[in-house]
């Protein structure tokens, strides 16, 4: 499949299988609520987008990465429009790349750098709602393996987020920087969801991340640089709804843009436990 193909079909993703989120950001659960979801996602790539220049969807040829990761992402209603949200993964991480005319293979296991975070809604309704939101990401990921699975530097990422919903659509977005608390880089990240309730069980999704990374790669050692990134990412999922508790879901995600970073493809399997 084509780069185009790849692309066209993302794109096409984004613009028709629209969902609105089961949980958003934005709206608060109330003291008690909460969501929970264990998820597996698989990585893989042979290509890659050239470091030098700006941000390109052209691809050359690289050596492969693959990624399988373990995740568990979360929000607790914690009352008073409060909210605990937490992303915690972990991840094998395989590379291959040719050298000196050997094709040379190096792979990681371990846990991954982790979020946790307060969210605060500052104005909540049926229709409209917005938040801002501290998160903490941790460096418990594995800095001096080959291949890296961390950064090996504490980041705060302060976020505002906001959402509307009218009827079965909806859309909502979160911006804001990751920055580095050791300042080498600060990372400047958008999350955009779209939705519509396709019927009263199925929910189709649509996203789109774009992370740009400002950085001073002097100061970071080489082998955590594959950990800073600009991207743009497109994706749909659907999730059906068993009960109004347990909803499996399945989601894609392709690259369509980037810079020095493995271009592929991602698909998300989980379930989503509402309490």
């Amino acid at each position: 499949m084509t780069q185009f193909v790849r692309a066209g079909l993302a794109l096409l993703a984004a613009l028709v299988l629209l969902a609105r989120p089961a949980v958003a950001d934005p709206w608060i659960p109330a003291a008690g609520d909460g969501t929970i979801k264990p998820m597996f996602r698989l990585f893989n790539a042979n290509e890659s987008y050239p470091s030098a220049g700006g941000f390109t969807t052209n691809r050359v040829p690289s050596g492969t990465e693959s990624k399988t990761e373990y995740r568990v992402t979360g929000v607790q209603g914690l009352g008073g429009d409060f909210s605990l949200e937490y992303d915690f993964r972990a991840a094998l991480l395989r590379k291959s790349e040719l050298k000196h005319h050997h094709m040379v293979s190096t792979k990681a296991w371990g846990l991954e750098d982790q979020k946790i975070g307060l969210n605060y809604g500052l104005r909540q309704s049926k229709g409209f709602a917005d938040s801002v939101e501290l998160n903490v990401v941790l460096p418990t990921g594995l800095a001096g393996s080959s291949p890296a699975l961390g950064t090996g530097r504490w980041a705060i990422e302060p976020d505002y987020q906001i959402g509307i919903a009218a009827g079965r659509l909806s859309a909502s977005l979160a911006v804001g920087p990751r920055q580095f608390l050791d300042g080498a880089v600060t990372q400047l990240r958008a999350d955009a969801r779209v939705g519509f309730e396709a019927t009263h069980r199925l929910t189709l999704a649509a996203s789109a991340f774009y992370v740009r990374s400002i950085q001073n790669r002097r100061s970071l050692p080489p082998i955590v640089q594959g950990e800073l990134y600009n991207r743009l990412r497109l994706g749909a999922a659907a999730e059906f709804a068993v009960t109004k508790r347990f909803r499996p879901f399945v989601a894609y995600e392709v690259d369509v843009a980037g810079r020095g970073i493995h271009a592929g493809e991602r698909i998300t399997l989980g379930i989503a436990f509402h309490y």
